[in-house]
């Protein structure tokens, strides 16, 4: 067992680099996050875009699908209303009953109507044309009723407004139209229309315009009269049999139908049933919603700049903008190009309410983290300075006990001359005492009692003497212990057994308490005795006027938080009721010299620790709450 410092060490923490140590982990910890939080926001919002980025890329080509379908089904329905309205030009050239084969044809083939029209645009009278079997004069029958001749008779269905991107025109197509035989009423060619046939209706990627200006042949007067409107699709082919035009409208419920089921606004709203979608739209090259997941959106034309750069610079764009009081969306617009051909914008709104959630979750992630690094680092740095402080503590005191021990080192040297010279005139004194009471004591009686007496005073003082010189020797040699291995318990009674008479006369009362047992220590007997009733001698003494001394003793063993923590050691404590030690004389009281009572040599204490230590124990001085003070010795069993 080491030795131990006479007083309990208190290391104070150095409370400005603490704390200074705190705050720089709180700064470092607080950037961490605060950098950590806005990478994550950053991801996640680069996450978002990238999810918007592809789903455009899915709706661009679902829409370009959805719409070479739909052009593929209107070529067929073109080409199957050009092959219509050629077979209606060959059977009336060639049939008595045109009309009810029309009729028919109609019906069959779920057309809305069939028109015959003149070169005027006026509705043309059967009767006008040569059929066989039919002179001019035989029949007179006109094709449909009254005004424009109409034959299947209903409505065209709804045209959508000119000039819009629905309403692309089909190329014109090539070739001039000739029917097997000629036949119909005679007149020069020149007489009859001449030209390509052409379409109308819902168009994309075709050409635009006004259909009076994609026939050139038709003259000026059917151009006015617009034939096609009111009409969803259909064609118009030059006539053969007659000097005109033949008209077939197409069945637009049907049209219609289709686009509901397999066009762009259904194929929209579908996606739009994704969650995070706020609003998908597409925009016409004059910036007119063609369709959108919000239907009451479509037709209207956006105004927005952005849109239009979009479109201008033909890259895809992005921009954060609100959607409400407490929301916010991310808006993704790209070109939407057909055949290579910028037709219009695809645009799509991501709300970031989902970003928002997972942020706050990350979000309370690194904070949770860095919390928790905070934490361990002030609980790091409060241990690491603690044991930094107790270190330096530890160095001050051993530092402390060097100097004390050279300085006691010093003084030993010093005591040893000057008890070694005082010593031999103090035994010349007590010689020449005796010499002077055995042999000049005065023949009177009342003179020798007087004489006896004074020098007995001056033999007790030389004696007293002598016993400071000869523990200034023993504090300054070099201590030679006899350890004899023995119990202790006989040790302290006979103490208290030489002690009881002292404590008696001073109206001290002794509290024994020991609970030693068998408890055995290699031990010098005689030097242990000096060093516990020097300990036990200033307790009594602080107690001039009496009080109670308690004096117990234990077998224990050292808890953890000790330096010689597990070792079974002899505990001795000894407590009086005195008036106690200062506060800032419980690590001096140890020194040698040093002391508080008026004629103290400061040695007693001083010698009483040496001879502990060099049992390998240790000694400590407390004061006891309420008054009075407490000594703990610490003997290590064998």
């Amino acid at each position: 067992m080491p030795a131990s410092v006479s007083g309990r060490v208190r290391p104070p923490l150095a409370w400005p680099a603490l704390l200074a140590t705190v705050l720089l982990l709180i700064l470092l910890l607080g950037g961490y996050a605060w950098m950590e939080s806005r990478r994550a926001q950053q991801t996640l919002a680069r996450e978002l875009e990238a999810r918007g980025a592809a789903l455009v890329g899915v709706l661009e080509a679902s829409s370009r699908n959805a719409i070479a379908t739909q052009t593929m089904l209107e070529e067929m329905v073109a080409q199957r209303l050009l092959d219509n309205a050629r077979f209606a030009d060959f059977i009336m050239a060639r049939s008595p009953r045109a009309p009810e084969l029309i009729q028919r044809m109609v019906k069959e083939n779920r057309l809305a109507k069939i028109e015959l029209l003149d070169r005027h645009g006026e509705p043309v009278a059967l009767s006008q044309i040569a059929t066989p079997g039919l002179g001019p004069e035989g029949g007179g029958r006109a094709f449909g009723g009254a005004g424009r001749r109409a034959f299947g008779g209903g409505g065209g269905g709804d045209t959508p407004g000119t000039g819009s991107l629905a309403q692309m025109h089909r190329p014109p197509m090539h070739g001039r139209m000739h029917s097997p035989e000629r036949s119909g009423p005679p007149g020069a060619e020149d007489d009859r229309p001449m030209g390509m046939p052409f379409t109308w209706g819902h168009r994309w990627g075709g050409v635009r315009g006004d259909p009076a200006r994609l026939f050139p042949s038709l003259p000026k007067d059917a151009k006015i009269r617009r034939f096609w409107e009111g009409s969803a699709f259909g064609v118009a082919v030059p006539a053969q049999s007659f000097s005109g035009v033949i008209v077939v409208h197409a069945d637009a419920e049907y049209l219609l139908n289709f686009r509901k089921e397999i066009g762009l606004q259904p194929l929209i709203q579908d996606l739009a049933k994704q969650p995070g979608i706020v609003e998908v739209s597409l925009l016409g090259p004059d910036f007119m919603v063609v369709a959108s997941s919000d239907p009451s959106t479509v037709g209207r034309q956006e105004r927005d700049s952005y849109i239009r750069e979009v479109l201008t610079s033909g890259t895809m764009r992005s921009r954060r903008r609100p959607c409400g009081t407490d929301c916010e969306m991310v808006e993704i617009a790209t070109p939407f190009t057909l055949e290579q051909k910028r037709v219009g914008v695809i645009r799509l709104d991501l709300s970031t309410a989902g970003l928002a959630d997972v942020t706050r979750q990350v979000q309370r992630g690194i904070l949770g983290y860095s919390l928790g690094l905070l934490a361990v680092g002030i609980v790091g740095a409060g241990v690491i300075f603690w044991a930094q402080t107790r270190h330096l503590a530890e160095r001050r005191r051993l530092e402390d006990a060097v100097a004390r021990e050279q300085r006691l080192s010093a003084m030993g040297n010093l005591a040893a001359g000057v008890a070694h010279e005082i010593k031999n005139p103090l035994n010349a004194v007590s010689m020449g005492l005796q010499r002077l009471r055995m042999e000049f004591a005065p023949a009177e009686p009342e003179t020798r009692q007087e004489y006896v007496r004074f020098t007995r005073i001056i033999e007790t003082e030389v004696s007293r003497l002598n016993a400071i010189v000869n523990q200034f020797l023993a504090l300054a040699r070099p201590m030679r212990l006899t350890l004899v291995e023995e119990p202790l318990a006989p040790v302290l009674n006979g103490m208290l057994a030489l002690l009881s008479p002292q404590a008696a006369a001073q109206h001290v009362t002794l509290v024994e308490d020991l609970r030693l047992g068998d408890a055995r220590a290699a031990c010098d007997r005689q030097q242990l005795t000096q060093a516990i009733m020097n300990v036990l001698l200033n307790a009594i003494q602080a107690m001039p006027n009496g009080g109670r001394l308690t004096i117990g003793a234990d077998a224990i063993t050292l808890p953890a938080g000790s330096a010689d923590r597990g070792a079974p050691v002899a505990r001795i404590v000894i407590s009086d009721t005195g008036r106690g030690i200062h506060p800032e004389n419980l690590d001096r009281i140890f020194e040698p010299y040093f002391t508080t009572k008026e004629g103290g040599t400061g040695l007693g204490l001083a010698l009483a620790r040496r001879i502990i230590l060099e049992h390998r124990g240790r000694i400590r001085a407390e004061n006891v709450p309420g008054g009075g003070a407490r000594f703990v010795i610490d003997l290590p069993l064998a």
